[in-house]
């Protein structure tokens, strides 16, 4: 075989390759129901933050299990147990923001290493609010907008699987007063692997057409 044959033969084999990542890695889940990620194959098992722990109060950063949540500059997340049984918090506690002046517009959440998967039950959204997954590079790996989720108590549910996230940030567009409780994530590592993501979307309103995906690496 000569070898402009034997490269054209291994061009196609990657194209190949990274044509079925792609596509194979697209998938959709609806998920709706307060069972969360028990549900959901990549996350049954993982590490569940459930917010019980901490005194109720503000906060401008908070670790818990590893993963550290900061507010964007000057801002205040707060922890407490606010509308618990609607939005869709099931417990004592959840998180969130509220319409208070120092209230977050983004929060950051940092792995403090790399995780392949995690999500979130999401709560009383009333406007846009963006999801968006980072290497430990700080490149996107992947950005989706988060169901409007208004006054639903149904369980809904969004997450983020890949194998090379170490952190993320959750970004609204204007004032809002969101939920989130029940984080869950896989163990986290150092080591990056390569990519192939899923989206989870858990939403009873998934009317949703506003996935952005997003590959910067092979």
């Amino acid at each position: 075989m000569s070898k402009k044959n034997l490269l054209s033969r291994l061009v196609a084999v990657v194209v190949a390759l990274f044509a079925f990542q792609f596509a194979a890695a697209s998938t959709i889940y609806v998920q709706t129901t307060p069972l969360g990620a028990t549900q959901i194959p990549g996350l049954v098992g993982s590490t569940v933050i459930d917010f019980e722990s901490p005194a109720a109060g503000t906060y401008t950063t908070l670790t818990l299990s590893g993963v550290t949540f900061t507010p964007d500059a000057g801002n205040l997340m707060w922890v407490d147990g606010a509308y618990i049984g609607q939005y869709n918090n099931f417990g004592a506690q959840s998180l969130h923001n509220n319409y208070d002046p120092q209230s977050f517009n983004t929060l950051t959440i940092n792995f403090n290493g790399i995780t392949s998967g995690f999500g979130f039950f999401w709560g009383a959204s009333d406007s846009q609010w963006v999801l968006t997954a980072y290497d430990a590079s700080s490149n996107p790996i992947e950005s989706f907008a988060l169901p409007i989720t208004r006054s639903s108590n149904a369980g809904d549910f969004v997450g983020l699987l890949d194998p090379g996230i170490a952190w993320a940030t959750l970004a609204g567009t204007g004032t809002d007063y969101v939920f989130i409780d029940n984080l869950e994530f896989n163990p986290t590592g150092t080591s990056t692997p390569e990519p192939g993501s899923l989206l989870l979307l858990g939403s009873a309103v998934l009317g949703l057409g506003g996935v952005i995906r997003r590959k910067v690496r092979l």
